[in-house]
């Protein structure tokens, strides 16, 4: 007699839990990227571009194609040295996640430039990082330093794929030479260090080195978008130049921009944990920071072209919800917990909803009816 009851009851258990499951895996994005070829090299490493096309993503791959069709069925990967042949030639990336498949593409756009100023004397090329907390420490990200220019391409590296080619750090030139005592490619830097970076063949063992200076430098705090965060902290590939970060890429450098990952949500209001910055905020766990994440806002949505949103996000008392569907739907408000605090059937769109009786916290609103299904996160302040 209780069967179906049972059955139902499993029903919504694991309606809810692939619901709280989707919310928490974020989209998949590639962005558009320029490759600058100041050497005027016809073999250039493509993986140069990585950083720039993945953003701030993990857990991704990148690769890249000669057509659209190709990048989208993931067929005839490029090599990691790609010899082009014209001057802003089109080739397309594919950036995949390692957990559950799901892939974007992008436009890469190959590029002859000429240097803006001479290159330094020697060749020598030298990065600054900002101590930003005046504590003599920075973390930089070794991959995302744009050294590699045309200084490696040479004849035996072209049309050598990734697998094909090994890539190491060292402190001093005989480590580098020898290929001994290697660094992580994540450097705490305390003082001004040379990195010596050795690029070896693996299919004739042939190898190429060259060096660079990160220099640790003070400098005044300022915050020109007023965010929260000084404008060298917003480095956020790690790359020693704030000036080329743009995470929602809507034409405002990160240190300009108030929203940074433009999902709606000021900066300066994504600091969940009230302890006074958004740097340290990861409520999916992601390794992202929230502030560089539009996705922990906006989810997935089965039925994309209609309007939806709320206002005030922050909200104290009342939240409005701004869609222009026509149709009666079903409002479920969760924690971070996937605990549901609020279930509201029969919603319309000109209704609001009372949250006072909320703690102050993030919460996830979900609103669908039979073809519609949207998440947005909130603030209750």
């Amino acid at each position: 007699m209780h069967k179906p009851q049972c059955i139902m009851k499993h029903k919504i258990f694991l309606f809810f839990a692939l619901l709280f499951c989707t919310i928490m895996h974020s989209q998949t994005v590639a962005y558009d990227a320029t490759y600058d070829n100041f050497d005027n090299t016809d073999c250039i490493d493509l993986f140069y571009l990585n950083p720039f096309v993945k953003g701030h993503q993990i857990d991704v791959q990148v690769s890249y194609y000669s057509s659209l069709l190709d990048a989208q069925n993931d067929t005839n990967p490029l090599v990691r040295f790609y010899t082009y042949s014209s001057n802003n030639e089109t080739l397309y990336a594919r950036v995949t996640n390692t957990l559950n498949a799901t892939y974007d593409t992008s436009v890469i756009t190959l590029a002859l430039r000429e240097f803006p100023v001479p290159p330094p004397p020697n060749g020598q090329l030298e990065f600054y990082l900002c101590d930003v907390d005046n504590d003599g420490i920075e973390v930089v990200h070794l991959r995302n330093i744009g050294t590699t220019g045309g200084n490696i391409y040479n004849n035996q590296f072209c049309g050598l794929y990734d697998s094909q080619i090994s890539l190491t750090y060292h402190l001093s030139y005989s480590d580098v030479v020898n290929g001994e005592n290697p660094i992580g490619e994540v450097f705490t830097l305390t003082e001004d260090t040379y990195i010596y970076c050795r690029i070896s063949n693996d299919v004739n063992s042939g190898t190429f080195t060259y060096d660079y200076i990160l220099k640790l430098t003070t400098c005044a705090a300022s915050d020109d978008d007023g965010d929260g965060i000084d404008n060298a902290r917003e480095d956020a590939n790690r790359n020693g130049n704030y000036l080329d970060d743009d995470t929602d890429i809507d034409g405002l450098k990160n240190y300009e921009d108030d929203d940074d990952d433009g999902d709606g949500i000021l900066t300066i209001n994504e600091d969940y944990n009230n302890n006074g910055s958004a740097l340290d905020d990861d409520t999916n766990s992601n390794g992202i920071a929230d502030y560089l994440e539009a996705d922990v806002t906006l989810s997935t949505a089965i039925h994309n072209d209609i309007k939806f949103g709320i206002y005030p996000n922050p909200v104290t008392n009342y939240l409005n919800i701004e869609t222009d569907i026509s149709v009666e739907a079903s409002v479920v408000i969760f924690d971070l917990n996937g605990r549901i605090v609020m279930d509201l059937n029969g919603f319309k769109a000109e209704e609001n909803i009372d949250v006072t009786k909320l703690p102050t916290g993030v919460y996830f609103l979900k609103l669908y009816t039979e073809t519609i299904n949207n998440t947005i996160k909130f603030i209750k302040k």
